[in-house]
């Protein structure tokens, strides 16, 4: 049964545009892969500017000091988070003058990952994933800066229909899989991965459950005897079934799964996903068999601007009984399901 509540959302709400969720391990400044521990900050100015996911990355001529003369290349956050706090590309022209402080890579010369940069109109960006003090201005980069796109606002409003809607993840609120889930054999390969090795940097779509873990916004589109779960890291778009009477074993595995979708108290959609031919069930390495089973809950708040998420996890040679991970989403009317466009930078 197609599920439907009357949205009664004020249009004031609404006006709390751009609020961004962000998860934190999204973005480039992780051990080991970069020297976290005495931030490295640079005089120059840009001489190239890729602006992609999956992290959007820059080009600086060092003007300055005992690095005079290099380049360097600084990457920062996915593009969707920066447009969230008001960076856009043409706020670094080729030529223009910068100030940067970050991690230097350990891996690769004259490569760092951004913590803070100072723009050439005067404001500061301060890593959207980990928001850091200001270290250059007492101005920070903000959304605010962003012309407000009131007729897009107010459709969304018009349009939204339960569930049926785009969903931001509210910043610092999901939990990860603990050592005490894990069994022995997952806890050592979760020990031997390497982040260098990891599919998202090469732009390689995720596969169950990580899909559903990342900061991005996800939305839920009504297809009749189906649902369509849109995750914007990677435009991956997953089908729910919702009168599916195939046999699950019939269905050849693939990264995202089978899933078979149930209302459940009019106001939760519950979710059970098998069939999964993914290596990872998190982004930290854990590895993932394909016996897993994943059950999701999503639970609209009763005024229907909130989205609990649970995801129970099965999975028998790598986790210890049931793992229950979660997450809380929030509807903003400003927000859209944009274009990922993955690439590589050529190097």
């Amino acid at each position: 049964m197609t599920f439907r509540i009357r949205t009664r959302v004020a249009t004031a709400i609404a006006l709390t545009v751009y609020s961004i969720g962000i998860a934190a391990h999204h973005g480039p400044p992780n051990e080991p892969l970069y020297d976290t521990s005495e931030p490295l900050v640079l005089d120059g100015e840009i001489t190239e500017v890729f602006w992609r996911n999956p992290h959007a990355r820059f080009r600086i001529r060092v003007t300055e000091g005992e690095h005079e003369g290099e380049i360097w290349e600084v990457e920062t956050n996915p593009v969707g988070i920066l447009l969230r706090t008001g960076f856009t590309a043409d706020l670094l022209p080729e030529g223009a003058p910068v100030k940067v402080a970050g991690a230097v890579s350990r891996r690769r010369p004259q490569s760092m990952a951004l913590f803070n940069l100072l723009l050439p109109n005067g404001y500061e960006f301060a890593d959207a994933a980990r928001p850091r003090p200001l270290r250059f201005s007492d101005r920070r980069l903000s959304s605010e800066l962003l012309p407000v796109e009131e007729e897009k606002i107010q459709a969304a409003i018009r349009d939204a229909d339960g569930i049926f809607r785009v969903w931001s993840r509210s910043l610092g609120r999901q939990s990860r899989l603990a050592p005490e889930d894990l069994t022995p054999a997952a806890l050592a390969a979760r020990a031997e991965f390497d982040r260098a090795d990891d599919p998202i940097l090469e732009c390689i779509p995720d596969g169950m459950p990580r899909a559903m873990l990342h900061p991005p916004p996800i939305s839920f589109e009504d297809a009749g005897d189906t649902i369509l779960l849109r995750a914007a890291e990677h435009d991956i778009v997953r089908t729910i079934y919702l009168t599916a009477d195939t046999d699950p074993r019939d269905v050849p595995p693939s990264p995202l799964g089978y899933s078979v979708g149930r209302w459940d108290d009019d106001n939760t959609l519950v979710i059970t996903t098998s069939r999964i031919d993914w290596p990872y069930s998190d982004g930290n390495g854990t590895p993932q068999s394909e016996e897993a089973i994943h059950i999701e809950r999503f639970a609209l708040s009763e005024d229907e601007t909130e989205l609990s998420y649970e995801l129970t996890s099965i999975d028998p040679p790598f986790l210890i009984g049931p793992a229950v991970r979660g997450a809380e989403f929030s509807w903003d009317p400003a927000r859209e399901i944009e274009p990922y466009n993955c690439a590589l930078w050529d190097e």
